[in-house]
């Protein structure tokens, strides 16, 4: 029971923060607080762009997967092999995507975050290569 009731509130979460939160939040998007990902829609075709955390470090870009790697910028990110990524008012070209877990990823983000992500038990982190 707690599962189900687990999920259907990650679901929850998950619409609001796509139809409400990511609309308000692009507005600001890859120059301050959020860095915005360009990706293709693999179905579609279409451009689509999502706000996502990021940090920058030594030549890569990391980004928690807070709902794991079932979302479509991400499973667009793979697809494609990479995007654009605007961070701190820089376009960047991006490629090689990996999933790689929290202990690795954990490291590059302040003590802020670090403990954010812990507390939101998010295990799984995005790391794109500038290209």
């Amino acid at each position: 029971m707690v599962a189900h009731d687990d999920r259907k509130r990650h679901a929850t979460v998950r619409k609001f923060n796509r139809d409400v939160y990511n609309r308000l939040s692009k507005k600001v998007a890859g120059k301050y607080l959020y860095a915005l990902v360009e990706h293709i829609g693999r179905k579609s075709g279409q451009e689509y762009s999502t706000p996502v955390v990021a940090r920058l470090h030594q030549g890569c870009f990391y980004i928690p997967l807070p709902y794991g790697v079932d979302t479509d910028w991400f499973l667009n990110i793979q697809a494609s092999g990479g995007g654009l990524l605007h961070y701190e008012g820089n376009t960047y070209k991006v490629t090689n995507p990996q999933v790689i877990e929290a202990s690795e990823a954990l490291p590059v983000f302040s003590a802020y975050f670090r403990n954010a992500f812990k507390l939101f038990k998010i295990a799984q982190f995005l790391r794109l290569e500038q290209a």
